[in-house]
């Protein structure tokens, strides 16, 4: 999925998907902008993760949740901005904090400079998004800034996790409803507030965006386990590598085989012949299926909430991109 190609959307309503590309491209244009900077060593970092690529899903939630008022407020395409850069800003601080070697398929920042300028750069384009979101007003100011403690909070919950073999099911979706799903949440209220859609609209995006976000990275973490690295961009396993412990795992080590997976995660992380042995367990169909079936639930929660929102092809469009993400993991065929 290129950043600019909806899924699902192409044959059903080519009229959405034209008008949301065509947003997308003013939403690029825009973010070429907002980066721009003064030192010519943080023009360059600003803009390094931006043009390695990316599906820009949330700036194109916004936009959808547009729809639902009035879609051609130009407000949106500055929201759309903000929503992007606490993205990128994530990313740049995610690849410290994991040591992580490439994104986007290309070095990540914190090898090809370094982690001080990694982190200034994430902290750079925060101040740059919540600049972008005062112009929009406090109202959206205050969300965005919500959502950032928020992303924060479920960043630090991963981390104090990080390695940990006891610890619930709900404690890692706590996480992930935290770091993933709320700026997910946001990018949909935010298209909601900036195009006027009416007040019982919003918090029925908001939860549509959240039961999405889950459904996202659930999919993403089945997929860690089962695509190849050119689907991933990464090696496959890369979160067991790190010692993130994602629902495939867990479930996994409650299973027939978790003793032995136990075993092999107890003195750190795995290599060799030991981190195979862990991978295989974890893609047994049991502990996939476990998984499967949380992603299934929550896109029909997501499907649930959308269908009860104005009929129309921002609607169509909703249900289908929830449907894509049970799709993409093969969580449900057909």
């Amino acid at each position: 999925m290129s950043r600019r190609v909806i899924p699902g959307l192409e044959a059903p309503d080519p009229t959405l998907e034209r008008e949301i590309r065509g947003r997308l491209e003013e939403v690029e244009a825009a973010l070429e902008k907002a980066v721009r900077a003064d030192s010519d060593l943080l023009a360059e970092t600003s803009r390094y993760l931006l043009d390695a690529g990316g599906k820009r899903f949330r700036p194109m939630l916004v936009l959808l949740a547009g729809y639902f008022g009035d879609p051609s407020d130009p407000r949106l395409i500055p929201g759309s901005v903000s929503i992007e850069l606490v993205h990128q800003a994530t990313l740049y601080h995610d690849d410290v904090i994991d040591e992580a070697d490439t994104r986007h398929g290309v070095t990540s920042t914190n090898v090809r400079w370094d982690n001080t300028v990694a982190i200034l750069t994430g902290d750079y384009l925060f101040a740059r998004a919540s600049e972008i979101s005062t112009d929009l007003g406090t109202d959206i100011c205050a969300l965005l800034a919500r959502t950032i403690a928020t992303l924060c909070d479920g960043q630090i919950r991963e981390v104090e996790a990080a390695g940990r073999l006891h610890q619930t099911e709900q404690d890692y979706l706590e996480v992930i409803r935290r770091k993933t799903g709320a700026l997910i949440a946001t990018s949909c209220r935010l298209g909601g507030m900036l195009s006027d859609a009416p007040n019982d609209a919003l918090d029925t995006l908001e939860g549509f965006g959240e039961a999405l976000g889950l459904a996202f990275q659930l999919s993403d973490d089945i997929m860690d386990f089962t695509a190849s690295q050119a689907t991933l961009g990464k090696e496959p396993g890369q979160d067991l590598r790190e010692g993130v412990y994602t629902l495939p795992v867990l479930h996994a080590l409650e299973g027939s085989s978790g003793r032995d997976l136990r075993e092999l995660l107890e003195p750190g992380t795995p290599s060799g012949l030991h981190l195979e042995r862990a991978l295989d367990i974890v893609r047994e169909p049991a502990n996939l299926a476990h998984a499967k079936a949380a992603v299934v639930a929550e896109v029909e929660r997501a499907q649930g909430l959308a269908r009860t929102l104005p009929d129309g092809a921002a609607r169509t469009a909703f249900v289908q991109l929830a449907e894509y993400l049970a799709a993409r993991c093969e969580a449900r065929k057909g």
